[in-house]
């Protein structure tokens, strides 16, 4: 329910934000009378458990603000496209398809890679972006797109943080997906942090997009470099073939 009722105060806040600036979504089907929000991620495809608790969260908020009036009467109207968490063409023509059915303001995208591939469209068509999810720090770079999650940094020096002041291990392994600019960004930050805090990195294994079924080999070089914890800034699917 909490993350719900931060989903409506964020949607709220971004209508209100498009209605207050004049041309906002240019090219944009206009209707005085409703503020059409858009979002994209990924519905299907390995992290659909990430869009769809999006879709839903933002669904229920948009209720919540039309059963109570609107804002100043204006009602809102809620799109979403699949992306499936595509850093190219799909990301690009999700957005595509969420302008031609009006949007005006963009609460998205869920993930990282597909958020990068549309910060530039955003800016150029001047629609309001608020990501709640996507956590690179350069999703930010232009003054139309907000973040609402931790960064990328953050979750790469937390972590090294929590692993040497809890004394959890001194020889580490790290798996992370090179394909990913989420996983990545995160490691370069634990790497970075996990080294200045004394924590000897034992092993640096990656896999890509098109190789993230069989991690036997990068469990081996873990094993083999005598490392006692395995750092893991990946995806749910990956994580939990490499526990098993």
């Amino acid at each position: 329910m909490k993350n719900v009722k931060r989903i409506l105060a964020l949607t709220v806040s971004a209508a209100l934000a498009v209605s207050c600036f004049a041309g906002c979504g240019n090219g944009a089907k206009k209707n005085s009378d409703t503020i059409v929000i858009g979002c994209s991620g990924p519905l299907t495809g390995d992290a659909a458990q990430y869009g769809v608790a999006v879709k839903n969260a933002i669904e229920l908020a948009v209720k919540d603000v039309n059963d109570a009036g609107g804002i100043n009467g204006t009602k809102l109207s809620y799109v979403f496209e699949d992306d499936e968490a595509d850093s190219g063409d799909k990301a690009v023509n999700a957005y595509n398809a969420l302008k031609d059915n009006g949007m005006q303001v963009m609460v998205g995208t869920v993930t990282t890679g597909s958020c990068l591939a549309v910060i530039e469209k955003t800016k150029q068509d001047n629609i309001f972006q608020l990501t709640p999810s996507a956590s690179a720090q350069d999703v930010t770079k232009n003054d139309n797109c907000f973040q609402v999650c931790f960064t990328d940094p953050n979750q790469g020096k937390g972590s090294a943080d929590y692993i040497a002041e809890n004394k959890l291990a001194t020889k580490i392994a790290v798996i992370y997906d090179s394909s990913d600019a989420y996983s990545s960004g995160i490691f370069n930050t634990f790497k970075s942090e996990a080294e200045a805090k004394g924590l000897d990195i034992v092993a640096e294994q990656s896999f890509t997009k098109d190789s993230k079924t069989d991690f036997s080999a990068q469990i081996s070089a873990a094993k083999n470099a005598g490392a006692d914890l395995v750092f893991l800034p990946i995806y749910y699917q990956q994580a939990s073939l490499i526990l098993t």
